[in-house]
């Protein structure tokens, strides 16, 4: 059975096998419920999200958030520490400055870094000053990950999560997977087989490069091959800003990296 709905500002495809119909029923819009959740948690554009009342209070009040909040949070914190810095949420002031993410209340951001935030063990969290926090970077990644693990908890023991490039499959068959090519987005390259695990493909344009607070613009692909789709998801940023595939804090996350033009061929 497969299903298709638009949410986190994609289409989000799930597709599951194995059970009767009214089960995988139930199951998959189980997975859609949890998909939705994050988007509403954790979306910049949304004024109620978690998200927005970080960026709004969190630089002078604590801000209680709820627990997959505060999970994607520190995936995030782990994911900049791995990475060297390379993988940074708390770009707000560059993404306003650049207009790539308007009408989003970043307009009075500071400049800063993932060593502004702190998350409490009471899932509260902490802005040491007024910066700018975008999800977008992970967050479709942790949601990919809860549509999986919502499916398993109902009982699925097969099935594909694909949210606009951000992809798991779990279950022991491998499955096909297609990279669209930067150069010609009509076209789409074999880049595998994956099984139980997940795969993050980003292009570069509204990414900021940790390095020089610029958009990155080479119009390259970069996708990234993990056990877990937040890993992927995150990684992508630190690969698309360096073009490497040899990175130790890949191989620290089981992850390898596929690079499409034009970095790949320059390399």
């Amino acid at each position: 059975m497969k299903r298709m709905r638009a949410l986190l500002g994609t289409y989000v495809e799930i597709e599951a096998w194995g059970c009767d119909a009214d089960r995988l029923a139930t199951a998959i819009e189980a997975a859609f419920t949890a998909v939705e959740r994050v988007h509403r948690l954790m979306s910049v554009h949304r004024p109620d999200s978690d998200l927005s009342r970080i960026n709004r209070t969190a630089w002078r009040l604590p801000v209680a958030v709820h627990p997959w909040t505060a999970r994607t949070l520190r995936w995030a914190l782990l994911m900049h520490a791995a990475t060297g810095g390379l993988f940074d949420c708390v770009l707000g002031s560059e993404l306003s400055r650049w207009d790539l993410m308007p009408g989003c209340g970043l307009d009075d951001a500071m400049p800063g870094s993932m060593a502004d935030l702190d998350v409490g063990r009471d899932d509260t969290v902490r802005l040491a000053r007024r910066v700018g926090l975008d999800l977008g970077g992970i967050a479709k990644g942790f949601a990919v990950d809860r549509a999986i693990a919502t499916l398993r908890r109902m009982g699925v023991r097969r099935a594909v999560v694909n949210a606009g490039g951000d992809l798991r499959v779990m279950g022991r068959e491998p499955q096909r997977i297609h990279i669209r090519d930067p150069a010609d987005p009509r076209t789409v390259r074999l880049a595998g087989l994956v099984a139980n695990g997940a795969i993050a493909t980003s292009g570069t344009g509204a990414l900021i490069g940790v390095r020089d607070r610029a958009p990155v613009r080479d119009g390259g692909g970069y996708s990234v091959v993990a056990p877990r789709c937040v890993i992927a998801d995150a990684l992508t940023k630190a690969v698309a800003q360096t073009g490497r595939i040899d990175a130790p804090w890949l191989a620290r996350f089981g992850a390898i990296a596929l690079l499409t033009a034009p970095r790949a061929q320059a390399a």
